[in-house]
C-alpha cells in the first residue's frame, strides 16, 4: 500500500521494481536468517531439488490453465462490482489498469516475475514445510495458501490467487521440491503482464474501466480451463510417487521416482 501511494508519480515498471525490493527486504532476507540460524542446510530448508523435466512443464502448463479459469471468475467479480467503492479502492484492479501504461515493457515483465523467487521459497517452502511437521498435508497446504494469498494485501487478488497457490502447494508437497512451483509461478506473472499489455494496448488513464476490466467472462474458457487443469493433475499424480504419513516415502526415494520416471533423467 505505501508503494502504491506513489502510483502518480512512478511508472508502473517502477513500482514493481520497488515491490521486488521490497519482497526480499521483509521475505527473504528473514527466511534466510530464520535458515541460517536454525542450522539447516539451504536446500532441504528450501526444498531445492531437481526435478524430472515433464514434473515442471506439466506443473507450467496446469498454472496456466488453472489462471485462465481463475481469470474468468475475477472478470466476473470485477463486473459484478463495477463501479463500488470497493472497486476504486482495489490496488489490484489499479495495477491491472495500469500495466498497459509501462514506458518499458520488458522491464516490467522481469520485476514481475521476479517475486516469485522470495515467495515460493518463502511460502512453500519454509512455511509449508513447517506446517506439514505440525498438521496434515491438506491443512498445511490450506493455510500456507490463505496466507500466501492474505500477504498480496489485497482483496480481489487474494481471491484471484488462492486456487493457484493450492495447486502450487501440492505440488511441492508431491514433489517435495520448490522448482515447479517456482518456475510457474514467474511464468504465470510474466503471461498476465503479456496478456494485460496486449488487450489494453494503447489504453489510457488509471481509473477507465478498460482493456481488460471491461471484458465479459468466458465461461467456455473457463470450462476449457478447469479440464485441462484436471488432466495436468492426473498427469502429475501419475509422474509423482503417493505421499502420505507414515508411509516411509523419503525425499531421496521422491527424487529417485521422479528422474527415473521420465525424461531419460533429464532433470531441472
Amino acid at each position: 500500500p505505501a508503494l502504491w501511494s506513489f502510483r502518480g508519480k512512478l511508472a508502473i515498471e517502477h513500482i514493481a521494481l520497488l515491490n521486488s525490493a521490497v519482497l526480499v527486504l521483509v521475505l527473504l532476507l528473514p527466511t534466510l536468517l530464520f535458515v541460517s540460524r536454525k542450522g539447516q542446510s539451504w536446500r532441504e530448508a528450501f526444498r531445492w531439488r531437481q526435478v524430472s523435466l515433464w514434473v515442471t512443464v506439466t506443473t507450467v502448463l496446469g498454472t496456466f490453465a488453472l489462471g485462465l479459469a481463475v481469470s474468468q471468475v475475477t472478470l466476473w467479480l470485477i463486473r459484478s462490482l463495477e463501479n463500488s467503492a470497493f472497486l476504486e479502492r482495489s490496488k489490484f484492479t489499479n495495477l491491472l489498469m495500469a500495466t498497459s501504461r509501462a514506458n518499458s515493457p520488458v522491464l516490467l515483465l522481469l520485476a514481475v516475475m521476479f517475486p516469485a523467487l522470495p515467495e515460493e521459497l518463502t511460502f512453500r517452502g519454509v512455511i509449508q514445510q513447517g506446517f506439514e511437521k505440525r498438521y496434515s498435508p491438506p491443512v498445511a497446504i490450506a493455510l500456507t495458501s490463505v496466507i500466501f494469498a492474505l500477504f498480496h494485501l489485497d482483496l480481489l487478488q487474494a481471491l484471484s490467487v488462492l486456487a493457484i497457490a493450492a495447486f502450487w502447494g501440492w505440488v511441492v508437497w508431491r514433489s517435495q521440491s520448490v522448482l515447479p512451483s517456482l518456475i510457474a509461478h514467474a511464468l504465470q506473472n510474466g503471461l498476465t503482464v503479456i496478456s494485460i499489455v496486449a488487450v489494453n494496448a494503447g489504453r489510457e488513464g488509471w481509473q477507465e474501466p478498460t482493456g481488460v476490466l471491461s471484458a465479459s467472462p468466458n465461461w467456455v474458457a473457463a470450462a476449457l480451463g478447469l479440464v485441462f487443469w484436471l488432466g495436468m493433475v492426473l498427469i502429475l499424480m501419475r509422474c509423482l510417487p503417493k505421499r502420505g504419513e507414515g508411509n516411509g516415502t523419503t525425499s531421496d526415494e521422491v527424487f529417485s521416482h521422479q528422474v527415473g520416471t521420465t525424461d531419460g533423467g533429464h532433470g531441472v
